[in-house]
């Protein structure tokens, strides 16, 4: 049957997804001052219709038609613009029992470390990931085993994007990418847990100090009682 699940069988399939984005230039409009673009794309630029039967992407909602629809490659989305946001990538399968994959990806304008802007030198803000099947379907997975037949069009940008000549390399720089914002995260939340520590101490050195204060003023009361007895 088709629509069999092929037991104990796990599939997994290299993407690369992110943004390219060129300055205009100082004559630019101050609400365009960025062509950029938005995409999804193959490790080697191979077309990945053979399991992909769409790809929405979207946009922030100032944007006319904030969700665009892509059925084919290239999966891109190339705008003008002037600030960054958070968008939304979603791969939709042949197969529509396989849950659609959503990826969030924030659009990078401007180079890192407050580097100045060029005209010359785009930023490209670029990930990999992989797209894991777990017991698909006997007509999904011969269409995963059968793999992309051609390469896709070239994206908008494609001569600026990187090239890989070893999907190790990537999965390397992935790992590493993971435990990096492990680790930073792992220092955010130590440095939250110090404030709170830091915190408390405070509450309890002011609860301290408040107590004091009232303990002088009653020691003071005493004082001033026992000078005002009469001697016997």
């Amino acid at each position: 049957m088709a629509d069999a699940r092929q037991k104990n069988v796990v599939v997994s399939k290299p993407i690369l997804y992110g943004s390219v984005a060129t300055y205009l230039g100082r004559k630019a409009e101050e609400t365009k001052t960025h062509r950029w673009s938005i995409y999804l794309r193959g490790v080697d630029n191979e077309d990945l219709s053979y399991m992909i039967s769409k790809v929405v992407i979207s946009l922030h909602v100032s944007f006319a038609n904030p969700v665009r629809v892509l059925t084919e490659p290239p999966y891109e989305v190339t705008e003008l613009g002037w600030g960054e946001f958070e968008t939304r990538i979603q791969i939709y399968f042949h197969d529509p029992t396989e849950r659609p994959i959503s990826i969030i990806h924030l659009l990078v304008l401007y180079p890192p470390n407050s580097q100045p802007a060029s005209t010359k030198k785009p930023v490209v803000s670029e990930f990999y990931d992989e797209l894991v099947f777990n017991e698909p379907t006997e007509f999904f997975y011969k269409k995963l085993m059968a793999g992309p037949d051609r390469q896709a069009p070239p994206l908008a940008m494609q001569e600026y994007l990187p090239t890989y000549s070893d999907v190790e390399v990537l999965k390397t720089l992935a790992h590493a990418e993971t435990f990096v914002t492990k680790e930073i995260q792992d220092t955010k939340n130590l440095l939250l847990s110090a404030d709170m520590e830091i915190k408390e101490l405070k509450e309890r050195i002011a609860e301290h100090t408040k107590k004091k204060k009232q303990a002088d003023k009653l020691a003071a009361a005493h004082t001033v009682a026992a000078h005002l007895l009469p001697m016997a």
